[in-house]
This record gives C-alpha cells, structure tokens and sequence, in this order.
C-alpha cells in the first residue's frame, strides 16, 4: 500500500469511527433504560471491617449528586443501598447494571423471607461464568427484593460507576453497538500494527519496533480498561484481570518512551535529557513489576504519575525541537499535543478532580488514542519519504564517488611509468595496487645510462582526485631533480622546495634509492617513509632508516642519506605503509617482524616469483584479497645479479 493510500485508509477509519457514537445513539428505546445512581446513598467503611448485618444501623449514609461518581482511588469498602420506595418497575427493568469495568468485588446483598440477606456476587474475584449474568460490566436480576437492597464495592483501582436499571433486550442491543464500534477501534489498531510490522521488517528501523510496541499494549490496556480482556481472554483468572490495566498501560508507557527518544533523535540533540527521559521508561517497566507481585493500586497510581511526567518531559523537548524547527518534530507535536489534553483530562477524571460521564469514561479517551496514534502513523510514513529521499541522494554520491574513482584511477594508472627500468646486473620487480577508494601512491624513476637508477616511492595523504593531482604534481617534482640522481638528500630536498605551498593540506612520504651496478653503490634517503630493507647474499637483513620529514609542509627540510656497497645477489626492498600496516582479523599487524620473517623465509626464491609470493603471504596474513585493501599496497624489489 502507498503511504497516501494508507493515510487516506486511516482518515476513513477515523472519520468512520468517530461519526458511529453518534448515529448509534437509541433515540425511540431510551425508556429502557433508566439510570438510577443519584436514587442510591452511599457509606465508605474505611476498615472494610463491617458486616453487612450491621451496615444499616452503623453506617452514615450521603446521597450521591451525580449520575456517574467518580470516587478515585478509593481505601476501605463502598456501600450503596437503595430503598424499597425507589424501586423501579421489576417487569419493566428486571436487571441491575453497575456500569463499570475494573471493581474486584461488587455484591448485592438483599433480604430473604427469614430476614437474612442473600448475596449475589460478582467482580473480578468472581470468575466470569459463575456470576448471575456474565457481562463485562456487572449486572443483576432483580424483581424479587422487596426490602432495602445493599451493594459491598471494592476495588484497587480508580473507582468511577453508574447505576442503571434495563432490560435484556436494551442491554443485548447495547452490547452489540458497543461491540461493533469498539470491533472497529480495536480493529483499525491491528491494522495499524500489522502494516507498520510489515514496513519495520522491511526498513530494519527500530522506530517502527517500539511505536508497534507502544499500539499493542495500548491496545491491550484498552480491552483491560473496557472489560473486554477479562470477558474474552481471561474470564476466570482473577489475576489477570487485577494486574491487566497497571501492566499493559505501563508497558505502554514504556515503549512510548523508546518511540519517541529514538523517532526523534533525543540522544543526539538532547543528552542529558535523554537520560531523565529514559529513567521514566525504566521506572514504567519498574511499575510492570509491582502490579505483577500484587501492587495494584500503587501501580494504577504509578501509571497516571508517570505519563503526567513523562507528557510534561516530552512537552519540553518537543518545545525545543519547534524552536529548531525539526520536521521530525511536527507531526509527533500535534499527535502529542492531543495525547497530552486526552491525557489530563483522563487524569483529573481518574483522580476525582472533574465529574465523570459514561461519555469521558469510555470514549473520549479509545477516540483520542487512535487520531493520536494515526498522526504517529503519518509522522514513520513521513520519515519513510525522507529515507527514500536520503537513500536517493546517497544513490547519487555514490555514483558520483564512483565516477570520482575512475577519473582519480585513470589519472594515477596513466601517470605511472609505462615500461620498468632496464639496468645492467639488476633485476627489478614493481608491484602497486590502488586503494578500492584510490589512494595516492606513486613512483618514478630515471636511469641516465644502463648502470645508473635513481627511483623514488611516494605516499600523498588522502585519497580520490586531490591525492591523483598532487601524485602527478610529485611525479613533475621529481622530474625537476634528475641532475641531482645520485644524491637522495638532494633529490627528496629539492622536491619538498617545489611542493612546498601547493599541496596543503595535504602532504607526502616519500623514499629515494640511487644504486650504480657499476660501481655497486647504493644510498638511501627518506622523507616521513617506512624504511628500506637491505638483504645480504648471507641471508643478513638490515633496517635502513636515514632521518626526513614530510615532504609539502615545511619550507625546508633536512634529510640524511645513507650509503652501503652492494655485492651481487644482495636483495633490496622499498615499500609503501600499506605491506607493514596489513592486519590479521584478530588486529595483529605485519609489521617489520612479518616481513623480516618473510624475507628469512623466502631468501631463495627467485626474483621473479617474489613479487606473488608475498602479495599471497599478506593476503593469507589478512584473510582478505588484496583489491578489497583500504589501504595502497606499493614495493619495489631489486636484486643484483
């Protein structure tokens, strides 16, 4: 489904939603019906220590104002009694309704023929099928009290009721537009979790996770709320019913918090108040375990203190994110802004500070919740356009970068010298690798007459198209210094005057051989580069590391040069950073002590299988092909024969 067609679907059910309340109001039965809560008077036994023989005599009983009270959370037992004067019509409304749908125990004591009080039980201590009339609220035949009838409430969580006289008939009617419109509700929330798990899977974003996490258990908070999770899930577990509210709302609250901290990127633009953030997730997942070992009403009044600060935490945080003007920001504000009104409404009701009605008590809040969680729902399909946008634009760097490669490849391969040095008495093998992003080494050399060769090796920072230029910027450099072949002091000086101020800020490495198979001389100079290795006929290796800095920073630099004859069958490597700084998966380097150990080995093998030999060594060493390096891999070998 495309995210405009979804959108619209979810408008649609919305609309749909909120439009039934109102055609389904019965207009031509209300005579059914008779809500009778302001007929009863009430008396709270603080110590639930009363017998219902004595209640009449003890108890100081108040009229009751409003047709849905509305008593908090309440400490003690709640008694209700009716006389016998206000007794509607038993033919007419043959049942009593307790309209409620969170009470551990309600039951209706009234008076047989000896003058002792028969009792009918229900709540949630009553399992569902035992009780007179299985219900979601609480309801009772009447029709055969003839003297004052009396109702025991008690309950651990937020106490709001009315009283109602009906008949089968209005309450099966009742039950069905209820049914069908919460059928709705819950229905329009399994799509949306269904939906949003299908995209989280595809999207692989967490966000998507914790907000399928935060509809779910609101929903189930919902059924616990309204009664229905105790009449179709578990209508005879006593347990599930007490702890179904505390928990499911809790969790709720919990994954809220890891919706919006994560949707919003709180930990990155926020960070100390990300942690004061997720505290209240974690003190929501805190009141999941005192409703569970049997807390209730600490745990209900858990839940309405928490979302009151947690809303109050996210209020700031989206006040900040408005000022920034973050569009991630928006849609999440007016869903908020939504959610935090339904909210302290919810809580003044729940807290006894406002009236209560049937109306507020069971719609305002399932209606609130799904325009709330729909704009939650338009702010992940909003963050899916811009994941499709960024992925766009990554697409295009990418081929742009690639593009980039092939021109920085092209420079540096075409750069290169095209043939190999043709010395007399000297074997040569030269072996580079780029970078899979282009790296920036190079070499050149010059031989002026067939006993003379002065090479250079260098190294540019960096990678891409600068490090291609300044590679040919070195390479002209050099090119400058052929009347100074025979000395790497002068050569590597002279090529630091003319780079000096046209390479920041990046710089280069680079190492310079002279060797005369005349005269069998051989000097060394290096500016910043790894060092050379001098291999005897013996077997003998020897580290040659001359001082020198970088070449491109500093206006003059000072390089030491050194001098060793060299007899035939003596073996010289020059190499880039890129054979040392070779890892195994374990993070263990090659380094000097692979490479010694690889020259101790490999000192009879002939010049021309040197170069594969240790390009398969390191591969093996690294566990990874040479092409998928992140770094240049560049030696040249010389042997005298």
């Amino acid at each position: 489904m495309k995210p405009n067609l979804y959108k619209f679907t979810l408008f649609f059910i919305l609309i749909s939603f909120l439009a039934l309340p109102i055609s389904a109001e019965p207009n031509e039965d209300m005579g059914e019906r008779l809500v009778a809560t302001k007929k009863f008077t009430y008396w709270i036994d603080r110590k639930s220590n009363t017998t219902v023989d004595s209640v009449i005599s003890v108890g100081k009983f108040q009229p009751i104002d409003d047709e849905f009270v509305n008593f908090g959370f309440l400490k003690g037992t709640l008694w209700l009694r009716l006389d016998p004067t206000d007794f509607p019509n038993p033919t007419k409304f043959p049942l009593l309704l307790v309209q409620a749908h969170n009470i551990d125990l309600v039951d209706l004591y009234h008076k047989d023929g000896n003058d002792s009080f028969i009792v009918s039980k229900s709540g949630h201590i009553q399992p569902m099928f035992q009780r007179e009339f299985p219900h979601r609220n609480f309801v009772f035949r009447m029709g055969h009290q003839k003297e004052t009838i009396l109702i025991a409430i008690k309950s651990d969580i937020s106490l709001q009721f009315s009283i109602v006289f009906t008949n089968q008939r209005n309450l099966q009617r009742e039950d069905y537009v209820t049914q069908w419109v919460y059928g709705l509700f819950f229905g329009s929330l399994g799509i949306i979790i269904l939906y949003n798990l299908a995209i989280a899977f595809f999207v692989r974003d967490k966000s998507y996770f914790y907000y399928i996490g935060y509809v779910l258990f609101f929903g189930l908070g919902q059924l616990s709320l309204l009664g229905f999770f105790g009449y179709f899930f578990v209508p005879n577990s006593y347990y599930w019913k007490r702890v179904g509210i505390p928990v499911f709302f809790s969790l709720c609250l919990f994954f809220f918090v890891l919706f919006t901290a994560n949707f919003l990127k709180i930990k990155v633009r926020l960070p100390r108040t990300t942690r004061f953030y997720h505290l209240l997730g974690a003190f929501s997942l805190f009141n999941v375990c005192i409703a569970l070992f049997g807390g209730i009403a600490e745990s209900s009044i858990g839940v309405s203190w928490l979302s009151v600060i947690i809303c109050l935490t996210l209020f700031g945080i989206l006040i900040w994110g408005l000022k920034k003007r973050i569009r991630s920001f928006y849609y999440i504000s007016i869903a908020f802004f939504l959610l935090l009104f339904t909210c302290m409404i919810y809580g003044l009701l729940k807290f006894g500070i406002l009236p209560s009605n049937p109306f507020f008590e069971e719609m305002l809040f399932p209606i609130a919740s799904l325009a709330d969680i729909t704009l939650f729902a338009f702010a992940l399909a909003d963050r899916i356009q811009l994941l499709r946008q960024e992925k766009d634009l990554a697409l295009a760097q990418v081929t742009s970068l690639r593009r980039e490669r092939k021109i920085s490849r092209d420079i540096l391969m075409q750069s290169l010298p095209k043939t190999n040095p043709d010395v007399k008495n000297l074997q040569i093998q030269i072996y580079i690798q780029p970078m899979k992003d282009v790296g920036g080494d190079f070499y050149e050399y010059h031989s002026p007459n067939p006993y003379e060769l002065g090479i250079v090796l260098c190294d540019v920072s960096g990678h891409g198209i600068p490090a291609s230029l300044i590679s040919a910027m070195g390479k002209v450099a050099f090119t400058t210094q052929k009347d100074s072949i025979s000395s790497p002091k002068q050569v590597l000086e002279g090529m630091n005057r003319v780079l000096y101020g046209n390479c920041s800020p990046q710089y280069v490495t680079a190492s310079y051989l002279y060797l005369n198979s005349s005269t069998n001389v051989w000097r060394f100079g290096r500016a910043g580069h790894p060092s050379a290795f001098l291999q005897r006929a013996s077997g003998e290796i020897i580290k040659v590391h001359p001082k020198g800095k970088i070449i491109g920073v500093f206006p003059e630099i000072q390089i030491d040069e050194t001098t060793y004859p060299v007899l035939p069958k003596d073996r010289i490597l020059l190499l880039s950073d890129g054979v040392l700084e070779c890892f195994d998966p374990k993070g263990n380097m090659f380094g000097d002590t692979g490479l010694i150990e690889f020259l101790k080995t490999n000192r009879e093998l002939p010049n021309h299988l040197f170069k594969g030999k240790l390009i398969q060594t390191l591969e093996s060493f690294s566990n990874r092909e040479i092409k998928d390096w992140e770094d240049d891999l560049t030696f040249i070998f010389l042997e005298l024969v």
